[in-house]
């Protein structure tokens, strides 16, 4: 083990057991990969670092240390991580000193124990016998030695005559560091479920880029954005994933027009898993990745899973497959999105009514037969790239489309489902479907501006830029209907005054 004198702060970084588990020339292999993103990750935050690796661990030296600490955090292919407290030379009567210095006011009145790992191959003493020796230093401080369940745990790596002294013993979040496995094209709706899924395929070291079928507009593209950005600025450490966005309007129309509503939930997902197949062998990547957990909606029964496989002429790994939804959103929760996530509307479901839930491959291959695909094979030419780090607070901005104040000549537009808008709804407002907005927009008038609101926004944020390119002045109340009911806490009541 080395001292850098250049740094006041050091972090002891543990590998993940399974990389330490692998044949000398593979574990060298992964370790680089580790050090190299976490050089990536540490240079993104501009600080001064040095890393040293020792014993198959690694130390981090920065000027720094929150902010290294954050991005430990974040790296895949760590197993934990500590805090060091000091660093002290001099061997064990130096360490002996150091720690009654350090840890005398720590362990007042309180149990503690003391634990020693030795690295290297120079040992002058046993760990036993220094965690004799240093605990009985502290002894006369304490409450009492307890070593099976102790409120304070002193702990030292010693190397020679070193020995860094810590009491934090961090989780890391484990897994293979992003790169070891090639690359993955993850399908990502902005829901839980496909940021969850790449997230997993994250953690087993597969490199990820995202392909989004955008079925609502540039407002709900903004959405996926802002999501995806989160969960690769979050957790993508040393990588540079790419997002494809495919306009999957023209799409949707073909389908609408040409195929059996009851399977246009199954068609939709294939039309998805050939745009999905196609950039993943432009990009040279190896798979493509769904968030689909069984039985969660009508596509994702084994019937119809089967009949999506289909077309897919690349492996499709569904990570979630076994998840229920409680588990789904409590990992999402732990990965940073669940807020933005829980905000995007179901845009797939494009037959509420009665979808298929069975298929066969045979019957819904004849049932695309009057489709066009060349119009499929056009919106995946013409998909808008992102480079996910080159992403500005520019590129997700929604000022264009949301507004906070309610201009006072506004006409309101209720997005609710009709239930909802039966419970509450601003005085004078009248409630659309999307279907019914399309009909009547016609007979607006464009000399006022129109402010729509749903449950969170979203939906009405994508009715709102419908207005907007048909030369409409309207606008998606950003609160959300929360907010709404303290401006207007009356709601519908006023209409009888």
């Amino acid at each position: 083990m080395e001292v850098s004198t250049r740094y006041p702060h050091v972090i002891i970084v543990r590998l993940a057991p399974e990389i330490l588990l692998k044949s000398p020339t593979t574990r060298r292999k992964f370790q680089k990969h580790l050090y190299e993103n976490l050089i990536k990750g540490l240079r993104t935050q501009e600080i001064d670092f040095e890393i040293l690796n020792h014993e198959g661990r690694m130390q981090i030296h920065t000027s720094d240390q929150e902010k290294a600490l954050d991005v430990v955090s974040r790296t895949f292919g760590i197993s934990s991580y500590s805090p060091i407290d000091k660093i002290i030379d001099g061997g064990l009567e130096a360490h002996k000193v150091a720690a009654v210095e350090l840890y005398k006011d720590l362990v007042a009145n309180k149990t503690y124990a003391v634990r020693i790992k030795r690295l290297g191959r120079k040992k002058k003493h046993s760990s036993v016998e220094m965690e004799r020796e240093i605990g009985g230093m502290l002894n006369k401080y304490a409450k009492k030695v307890d070593l099976t369940n102790p409120e304070v745990m002193i702990k030292a790596d010693v190397a020679g005559d070193l020995a860094y002294f810590y009491t934090k013993k961090i989780p890391g979040p484990g897994g293979f560091p992003i790169g070891i496995q090639g690359k993955a094209l993850t399908l990502i709706s902005g829901g839980f479920d496909s940021v969850v899924a790449a997230w997993y395929l994250m953690k087993r070291g597969a490199l990820n880029d995202f392909v989004f079928c955008n079925l609502a507009g540039a407002a709900y593209e903004r959405m996926v954005l802002e999501i995806t950005k989160v969960l690769c600025d979050r957790w993508a450490t040393g990588t540079r994933p790419k997002l494809y966005c495919v306009d999957f309007e023209g799409v949707i129309d073909n389908l609408r027009a040409n195929s059996d509503p009851q399977y246009w939930q199954v068609i939709l997902k294939r039309q998805m898993y050939r745009a999905g197949c196609e950039i993943a062998k432009r990009i040279g990547a190896e798979a493509i990745v769904t968030g689909e957990a069984l039985g969660q909606v009508s596509s994702q029964t084994l019937s119809n899973l089967n009949t999506i496989d289909q077309v897919a002429d690349v492996p499709v790994l569904r990570p979630l497959i076994g998840f229920d939804k409680e588990q789904i959103i409590s990992d999402a929760r732990m990965i940073g999105t669940d807020k933005l996530s829980e905000k995007i509307p179901e845009y797939c479901a494009l037959n509420k009514r009665r979808p298929a839930t069975k298929s066969a491959r045979k019957n819904i291959t004849e049932a695309e037969l009057s489709m066009d695909f060349n119009i499929l094979t056009e919106a995946v030419d013409n998909a808008k790239i992102y480079d996910m780090f080159n992403v500005n607070d520019q590129d997700v901005a929604q000022h264009s489309v949301f507004i906070e104040e309610i201009p006072s000549n506004a006409i309101f537009i209720d997005c609710q489902p009709e239930s909802l808008y039966d419970e509450w709804h601003i005085a004078g407002a009248e409630n659309y479907n999307a279907g019914q907005l399309a009909n009547k927009m016609k007979t607006f008038v464009k000399t006022q501006p129109y402010v729509l609101y749903c449950p969170y926004g979203t939906q009405s944020a994508v009715f709102a830029e419908r207005m907007q390119k048909a030369g409409y002045e309207a606008y998606s109340f950003k609160g959300g209907i929360k907010q709404l009911k303290r401006m207007y806490p009356n709601g519908a009541e006023l209409d009888d005054e």
